[in-house]
């Protein structure tokens, strides 16, 4: 554990560098530590049973992120665009070319609370293929609900989780350089194995 806090310290700073330009304030550094100390503090739970899951069934069947060593979590608010998300998600694609490297030991996580708008969207691109195949649907915020850890800013609402379902990475790698190294080499070190080159490469065919 110790290992793991003292590398968080690092990945604080970039969060607050990323998401808040030049801002050097020492007590907003510390109170996004706190944050995130504060989301370290228990391990996440995510409700799958209790959010509707879009998906094959194929998938349903296997539920690999039951299986999953580390789950890369993406939490979208209804304040936030949530198709407009996904869609820069399908078309970043290193987090599915990842899932494919890694045998689905790594896998993404995507949990949506839409409004009634919102969702009527979300089905239609869902149908049309224009975004990821699996997503948890949380009309009724439940995955807020049973994590009161988790701030509600948005820039808290992507993160890594270990085996133990605890946070080991905060921070979105679609938008951060910085966070996408540090994932990937998180994850080599976890699974034993880069994901690096074969990952990039295959995102870039």
């Amino acid at each position: 554990m110790i290992h793991h806090r003292i590398k968080t310290a690092g990945y604080i700073l970039l969060i607050a560098m990323g998401y808040y330009s030049l801002s050097a304030c020492n007590s907003h550094k510390a109170e996004v530590q706190a944050t995130v100390e504060e989301m370290q503090s228990s391990a996440i739970t995510i409700p799958y049973e209790r959010m509707e899951c879009w998906a094959s069934d194929s998938i349903l069947e296997d539920r690999p992120w039951n299986k999953a060593k580390l789950k890369l979590v993406h939490y979208v608010d209804s304040a936030t665009c949530s198709t407009c998300y996904l869609q820069k998600i399908a078309i970043y694609g290193l987090l599915f070319s990842m899932e494919t490297q890694s045998n689905n030991d790594f896998y993404n996580v995507f949990i949506i609370n839409p409004n009634i708008i919102a969702k009527k969207k979300l089905i239609s691109d869902f149908s049309g293929k224009l975004i990821p195949q699996t997503i948890f649907v949380d009309s009724a915020n439940v995955f807020m609900e049973v994590n009161p850890n988790i701030p509600s800013e948005s820039m808290f609402h992507t993160f890594l989780l270990d085996e133990n379902n605890k946070v080991i990475l905060v921070g979105n790698p679609m938008l951060n350089k910085q966070i996408e190294d540090m994932m990937l080499s998180i994850v080599e070190e976890k699974l034993g194995r880069s994901l690096i080159q074969q990952s990039r490469l295959a995102n870039n065919e």
